[in-house]
């Protein structure tokens, strides 16, 4: 979930924009402008962050049939049908952070306009309404949960539209159907108390701080694996809120890439540090779908 806190931390991205750059390192790569061989990836990386390629994201979090309940964390299905279908129509293509490591590290390239579409904290509404309409459209997101709710729900059985989150089972189906991508989004850090959400509180000592974070996040990476599911690549800040003493904490823990709540359009290269803090667009209720997607530049 993320709020008006502190960020970690446009221009329309185009199918043409991502066209020529993949034009551009063929040619370069193929006459050996470069000085490399057809091939090298050292070419590849060279030419990829000379052009680099435009990368929006979308935020989703809760979808709910209730119109009295939808607001700016909450949207309804017919809503959410309507942006993949408007997103599959115009030529975009989903990614996953598997995708973006994949072409940033290894120089594996991404279909023409890709986009991201991810969720926040793992609701089972998620589960319910996103996945059925993604997987009918041939569309794939990422869903960063939460794992003291995980374990939770994971306990009680419970399944509710309104107010339960995925279980260990429901992640797994949803991993292994290709169509989500699970992520880290802390174990515990989404109350509003002293601290804000991975931040350090005031007077805590930076070693006190670091091996709280580090506990709490490896806790969810252990809970993840048990289950037989992908460790992730990828952490989701809480609230958006970061710090560099919480960068440096995700880097040491292997993260390569972390999602912030600024909203922006991001430029893939062959550089790792644009996979870090990733801009992304919060998808409010009360907006059509051409509005929204008119504001992203889409």
């Amino acid at each position: 979930m993320c709020g008006n806190m502190i960020s970690c931390s446009t221009r329309r991205h185009s199918g043409f924009r991502s066209t020529v750059t993949q034009a551009v390192l063929t040619v370069l790569v193929f006459c050996g402008v470069l000085g490399y061989g057809l091939g090298d990836r050292e070419a590849i990386q060279a030419a990829r962050t000379q052009t680099g390629v435009q990368l929006p994201i979308l935020m989703y979090h809760s979808l709910l049939k209730d119109d009295a309940r939808q607001g700016d964390y909450v949207l309804s299905p017919d809503m959410f049908r309507q942006d993949m279908e408007y997103l599959k129509e115009n030529g975009y293509h989903t990614v996953v952070v598997a995708d973006l490591l994949a072409y940033v590290e290894d120089g594996v390239p991404l279909p023409e306009q890709p986009v991201m579409v991810t969720f926040d904290d793992g609701c089972y509404n998620n589960y319910l309404y996103a996945y059925p309409i993604l997987k009918e459209l041939g569309m794939k997101a990422v869903v960063s949960v939460i794992g003291a709710q995980t374990e939770l729900f994971t306990r009680s059985g419970q399944e509710n539209a309104y107010w339960s989150y995925l279980t260990v089972d429901h992640l797994r189906e949803l991993s292994e159907s290709g169509v989500f991508e699970v992520q880290n989004h802390s174990w515990d850090l989404h109350t509003y108390g002293e601290r804000r959400g991975c931040l350090r509180m005031r007077g805590e000592a930076e070693t006190d701080y670091r091996e709280f974070l580090t506990q709490d996040t490896e806790r969810l990476q252990q809970l993840l694996e048990d289950a037989g599911l992908p460790v992730p690549t990828c952490y989701t800040y809480p609230f958006g809120a970061c710090s560099w003493e919480a960068a440096e904490v995700m880097r040491s823990l292997g993260f390569r890439c972390t999602l912030g709540c600024e909203e922006g359009i991001n430029e893939l290269t062959g550089d790792p540090s644009c996979l870090l803090g990733m801009k992304r667009w919060n998808r409010p209720a009360g907006l059509s779908t051409q509005t929204m997607m008119d504001k992203i530049g889409i």
